[in-house]
């Protein structure tokens, strides 16, 4: 029995060591096989290309491979597109509702400034006297030439009284440049502090405002002779102060000009709302010096340097 034993792990052991060898020889062959094949490839492909012919290339070892890669692909592009399509409506549909919540908030803010320019307009005393402080005087008006006595009707013949002379015209109260105050309204402090400068440096007293309402308010302290206003700005945008200006008994004789990005688009507007010059930016500065002093502030053309009071 041992004996039988021992004889079948013998075959068995015989076997499989002839069947290991059998696989070694298969795969020694295909390795064989294929380096011969590789060589005569190149080889080929040597002597195509020595006598000009182009390359061939191999057929794909495996077609249905190629075809689901292919397919892999088409279908990669096809996700591709629809995230990117996705992403352009999403940043539309975002743009849409910003611009949406803009508008809606310039509407209320514009809302609000009609109303605020309408009730300071409403507060501002029409007969009031402005509080101006000056540095140098400024010369009183005449007083005003007491009235004609009446006639008295009396039971004694009438004495024809004497023919009275036609009164005199009541001078213009004339301001020097020095005395002419005028009113800069811009939200740039850069802006402010470099037409302060140069409305300064050619003798004139400048007050400053940020925006139309803080011009309003300061309105109810000081006159200015003059009103020069930027167009956009927060709070009540230029044409929004034109109109209180304009709208109000005291202030309406006021002369303005108005600085604008978009002159062409406003001029127009300012026009029709009683704005008397209207100029680009950046403003010619001695373009505009020179319109201030053509304003109807000089008395007689011989003395350009006295202004009447606006």
């Amino acid at each position: 029995m041992t004996t039988l034993f021992l004889a079948l792990i013998v075959a068995f052991a015989a076997g499989f060591a002839a069947w290991r060898v059998v696989v070694r020889r298969r795969s020694a062959d295909t390795q064989a096989a294929r380096e011969t094949a590789t060589r005569t490839a190149l080889a080929a492909a040597r002597q195509g290309v020595a006598e000009g012919r182009a390359p061939v290339a191999a057929p794909p070892a495996n077609a249905n491979a190629a075809a689901d890669v292919e397919a892999a692909r088409a279908t990669a592009r096809a996700k591709a597109e629809r995230v990117i399509a996705a992403e352009a409506a999403r940043r539309k549909a975002a743009i849409q509702k910003a611009q949406n919540v803009a508008r809606v908030e310039a509407e209320r803010r514009a809302a609000e400034a009609a109303k605020a320019a309408a009730e300071l307009a409403s507060t501002l005393p029409a007969n009031r006297l402005p509080r101006v402080e000056r540095t140098t005087p400024i010369l009183p008006r005449p007083a005003a030439a007491a009235p004609a006595p009446a006639l008295v009707e009396k039971t004694t013949p009438l004495v024809r009284p004497a023919a009275v002379a036609p009164r005199k015209p009541v001078p213009t109260v004339l301001k020097t440049v020095e005395q002419t105050l005028v009113m800069l309204v811009d939200d740039s402090k850069m802006v402010r502090v470099k037409s302060s400068r140069l409305l300064a440096s050619h003798g004139f007293q400048v007050v400053t405002a940020v925006d139309g309402i803080d011009a309003l308010k300061q309105l109810e302290n000081c006159c200015p002779d003059l009103v020069i206003t930027d167009v956009d700005m927060p709070g009540m945008d230029g044409f929004g102060l034109v109109s209180a200006l304009r709208g109000n008994a005291r202030t309406q004789q006021i002369p303005l000009v108005m600085i604008t990005s978009a002159e062409d688009r406003h001029r127009d507007e300012a026009m029709r709302l009683g704005v008397g010059l209207v100029m680009g930016k950046p403003y010619d500065e001695a373009a505009l010096i020179a319109h201030i002093r053509g304003f109807k502030f000089f008395a007689r053309a011989d003395e350009p340097e006295a202004l009447a009071c606006a």
